[in-house]
């Protein structure tokens, strides 16, 4: 949403309390859902998935779920895949950040490694495997997506992607 032009003079003479602005700027500025998704691997670069319970076609998936309120996208890692299984993890750094254009959904992919815990199964997870790259099993494309960027960017370097929520299939 812009705001129509004779805001702009107005605020640059009036001093709105910062409380204020920020209150507005959400008002008039479009929401985002914020997700995360976990690249974990182990020594041998396996890479683990989880099988969500929630997801008919293409159950098997990288672990993550949505960011919240004052958390940033290493600590969501965390959270999440504690909550979903059980697992610690330690999150290293960010690998990609991914727009989804038929949503208002930004997503951060995070490296991360297991440091403990144990597997218990969730209402969102009933299991999870530890699978080699050329052993994976189905995945949904935006997962797919998301491994191939990986392989085609700067190690040193955070990439970006832009994969739709759903794919179309023609007919």
């Amino acid at each position: 949403m812009n705001l129509p032009d004779f805001i702009y003079p107005l605020l640059q003479r009036v001093r709105i309390p910062p409380r204020l602005h920020w209150h507005l700027a959400r008002v008039v500025n479009a929401r985002f859902l914020l997700g995360v998704a976990g690249i974990i691997t182990d020594d041998a670069d396996r890479l683990l998935l989880f099988k969500h319970t929630y997801r008919r076609s293409h159950p098997w998936g990288t672990p993550g779920g949505w960011m919240e309120r004052s958390e940033s996208p290493l600590q969501a890692l965390e959270r999440e895949v504690r909550e979903e299984s059980g697992l610690q993890v330690r999150s290293e750094r960010l690998l990609l950040v991914g727009t989804t254009p038929d949503r208002p959904k930004l997503e951060f992919v995070v490296g991360a490694r297991v440091v403990g815990g144990t597997f218990t199964p969730s209402a969102e997870v009933s299991e999870m495997g530890w699978f080699s790259h050329d052993q994976l099993p189905p995945l949904a494309p935006f997962h797919t997506l998301i491994l191939h960027q990986l392989t085609q960017r700067a190690t040193d370097h955070v990439g970006w992607y832009e994969a739709p929520w759903v794919v179309s299939h023609p007919r």
